[in-house]
């Protein structure tokens, strides 16, 4: 079993940032050839319809699934203690 990226060595960190790399390619391919389309679908009389209207998924929201699909391979993920100390210290600035 790999480690986390956060607990590897600076080493291994730096061959996991490869995937990174991947991000501007796969950006400029699902921007202009392979279009991620994202169906709506609607609430009709308490059934879920499914409808043809859809939004092609562009911008920086493309490139946040992305950076999110590389970190996953990179196996960079925070524990629960951590996010939950990430929410409390938010907490105590506001």
């Amino acid at each position: 079993m790999t480690k986390r990226f956060q607990e590897s060595n600076k080493i291994i960190q730096l061959w996991r940032y490869r995937w990174y790399i991947l991000i501007p390619i796969l950006w400029i391919w699902y921007s202009t050839v392979m279009h991620i389309k994202v169906f709506y679908d609607e609430v009709v009389d308490g059934e879920l319809i499914h409808t043809d209207k859809y939004n092609i998924m562009r911008g920086k929201t493309l490139w946040e699934i992305l950076k999110g699909k590389m970190q996953f391979k990179m196996n960079w993920y925070h524990t629960h203690e951590e996010v939950w100390d990430k929410m409390k210290s938010k907490l105590k600035r506001k």
